[in-house]
């Protein structure tokens, strides 16, 4: 093995550069060495205001790869081992962790993946190794086993969305995580589930997937999705998208007692005028949520292997890593990708 190894490295944004980096090292006890097949690039990824004070640095943190050494004491895993990595853990055992806020524990903020997950080779802390590091079923492809860790973060959002048999959920966004939440409300107990997107070539993908689809622009927009919803309003609205005007919408479709999950983030420091009136009146429940636990990776595992959802229809382009830049840019566009992977 050499002493180094490809990556790619985040500079600024629309600067992405493959490079040579060190090792991450031989991994010490209860640590495992993996060598990365291929890595998914998410929303955050391309979000300047996240990745600037980061920069520069290694991208990634949807991984999937082989097993290549492990550190003493590690009983669960071998070398050849084909495993699916989360990148944050948390303790288990804290108050935050005891009243399920699993995501917001010290500890889950602090582990990382070494570097991360679009370099060659990842060393994996023994605490991700005991607490979400998954083996990949047999008949399952490594690009399929990276989508777990962004469908886990779909599983957290659509538990926290307050989702009860019989339901009508509505879904803003038509990316990645709108499509998939959509194709997977019916699983938590929804009878009716509609995507609002704006972009032709999403709807298309949307339509073609089986979705029903809103189009927000359309003049008669708002008769359409009020008899679509019998006229009480959906149960859930889920906001994908973190434009101030796409909240405003998914706050106003809110039905008496619904909840709105706001699913992506706002730059920090950037203010949301509630309509508190509204909230209050109507018991309207607004909830976010972050990342995924130990738990939501192994329902997605789950959804994945039993083909409850079929991720291949969610990869729409691949790229291998010296063209990690035009990844980079594609999902940056946000025009007809969906999940976009990049092999090493």
């Amino acid at each position: 093995m050499t002493a180094t190894m490809r990556a790619a490295i985040y500079h600024v944004a629309g600067d992405i550069r493959v490079e040579e980096r060190p090792l991450p090292g031989d991994p010490a006890a209860g640590e495992l060495l993996v060598r990365i097949r291929v890595c998914g690039m998410c929303g955050s990824d391309v979000t300047t205001w996240y990745m600037d004070p980061r920069a520069p640095t290694v991208l990634g943190h949807e991984p999937a790869g082989d097993i290549v050494a492990v550190g003493a004491g590690v009983t669960d895993f071998k070398v050849g081992d084909r495993v699916a990595l989360h990148h944050h853990v948390p303790c288990m055992v804290c108050d935050l962790c005891q009243h399920g806020n699993y995501t917001l524990c010290p500890t889950f903020r602090r582990t990382r993946l070494i570097p991360a997950g679009m370099a060659e080779y990842v060393r994996i802390p023994a605490e991700i190794v005991a607490r979400d590091t998954l083996l990949i079923p047999a008949d399952m492809s490594y690009e399929i086993a990276a989508m777990t860790e962004p469908i886990a973060c779909c599983v957290r959002a659509l538990d926290r969305s307050n989702i009860h048999m019989g339901d009508t959920v509505v879904v803003i966004g038509g990316g990645f995580n709108g499509v998939t939440m959509a194709l997977l409300a019916s699983h938590w107990g929804a009878d009716k589930v509609a995507l609002l997107e704006k972009l032709p070539a999403r709807i298309t993908r949307a339509v073609d997937l089986g979705l029903k689809v809103f189009n927000p622009d359309d003049q008669n927009f708002r008769d359409q999705l009020n008899a679509w919803t019998d006229g009480s309003g959906p149960h859930a609205v889920i906001c994908t998208v973190s434009a101030h005007p796409a909240m405003d919408m998914a706050l106003n479709l809110c039905g008496p007692g619904a909840t709105l999950m706001m699913y992506a983030p706002s730059a920090p420091g950037k203010m949301y005028p509630l309509d508190a009136f509204k909230v209050f009146f109507n018991e309207i429940t607004v909830t976010g949520t972050y990342s995924a636990s130990p738990f939501d990776t192994r329902r997605a595992m789950s959804l994945l292997n039993n083909g409850i959802i079929d991720a291949n229809k969610l990869i729409t382009h691949r790229f291998p890593l010296e063209q990690a830049d035009r990844a980079w840019h594609m999902t940056k566009q946000a025009g007809d990708s969906l999940k976009v992977i990049v092999e090493l």
